[in-house]
């Protein structure tokens, strides 16, 4: 999960109780956008990824394949440490 889904989260609950403030609606708005943009160019991949199946590239189904794991990891979490056994 991306840093910004944990905080969107934590907004929408916040929402939930009270009504948010001008900069929790921002931040929101900021949010939301983040994670639509990051949909759009994971879609974009994955249907290029089937074009380039259809036709049998496969030169450049690799190469969207590196593209979708490049994108994948650019918003992957991390655990926090103490779940890794770690303190520091």
């Amino acid at each position: 999960m991306m840093n910004v889904h944990w905080r969107l989260a934590e907004l929408w609950l916040l929402q939930e109780k009270r009504s948010l403030s001008e900069q929790e609606t921002s931040e929101m708005n900021a949010c939301m956008k983040l994670n639509a943009k990051y949909a759009q160019r994971l879609a974009e991949q994955y249907n290029f990824g089937y074009m380039a199946n259809m036709i049998g590239d496969e030169a450049w189904l690799q190469e969207i394949k590196a593209e979708i794991d490049k994108l994948e990891r650019t918003y992957e979490n991390k655990r926090p440490l103490f779940l890794e056994g770690k303190t520091e």
